[in-house]
């Protein structure tokens, strides 16, 4: 049975982004026109209010941690249908109700399980689990193009990387999630590391900048390098 992603895998995708989202102070990170670059180590009064190593984030960093996981989500939220409502539990069920019997447990199995439930692969996909699992792959594929969407308009007409990367922090994507570098004579290079959705693409400057998406083979490499 292949394996089901679904609003499990985007929520806790989501959540791994923590990490991405709170290494900005004293790390490395890439510029606009050249190779990564080392922080230049904190001193004098600075080194005292310097963030530890495995310290709690501050007020400010959660706060812009808990603003872009909210703001995945809601990118999200219109390819996951709500889940149905549920009827209110009555106080007291009425006098006239009929008792109803209790429902019966699933048998006891006499002896061990046989080899064919021991042997790995040996489960066989059901109709209700492939339906399934189109549904989930659908909703992933809407999650990716609503990103695809935002992105592409975001650059649309832009060419010079501080343009691009401003552009795409005010649709909501944070240093620590997007890479950039130019292209002289081309335009922008970027992309946008979402752990379940890798997006690439160049800012040309036309109307209809070149956005695309790509399949995450490692989750702790999803986009190939700039």
């Amino acid at each position: 049975m292949k394996r089901i992603f679904g609003t499990h895998r985007y929520l806790v995708s989501a959540t791994a982004l923590c990490a991405l989202a709170l290494t900005a102070c004293g790390t490395t990170q890439a510029d606009d026109s050249g190779p990564a670059t080392a922080a230049k180590p904190v001193k004098g009064a600075d080194a005292a209010a310097a963030p530890k190593p495995g310290a709690e984030p501050g007020p400010e960093e959660s706060d812009q941690l808990l603003t872009f996981i909210t703001f995945l989500n809601t990118v999200a939220e219109p390819c996951f249908p709500a889940p149905p409502k549920v009827p209110p539990i009555a106080d007291e069920a009425p006098a006239t109700a009929p008792a109803t019997a209790p429902a019966s447990l699933p048998p006891i199995p006499d002896g061990p399980p046989s080899r064919d439930e021991l042997t790995p692969g040996s489960y066989k996909e059901t109709e209700e689990d492939k339906k399934a699992e189109a549904e989930l792959e659908a909703r992933n594929k809407c999650v990716t193009k609503a990103h695809a969407d935002r992105v592409t308009k975001a650059v649309k007409g832009l060419k010079a990387p501080a343009q691009v990367r401003g552009s795409l922090n005010r649709s909501g994507y944070v240093d620590s999630v997007l890479k950039t570098r130019e292209q002289p004579g081309t335009g922008t290079r970027f992309s946008l590391d979402l752990r379940s959705v890798c997006l690439t693409g160049t800012a040309d400057g036309s109307a209809s900048p070149s956005v695309g998406s790509h399949e995450v083979l490692d989750p702790d490499n999803p986009c190939p390098r700039l």
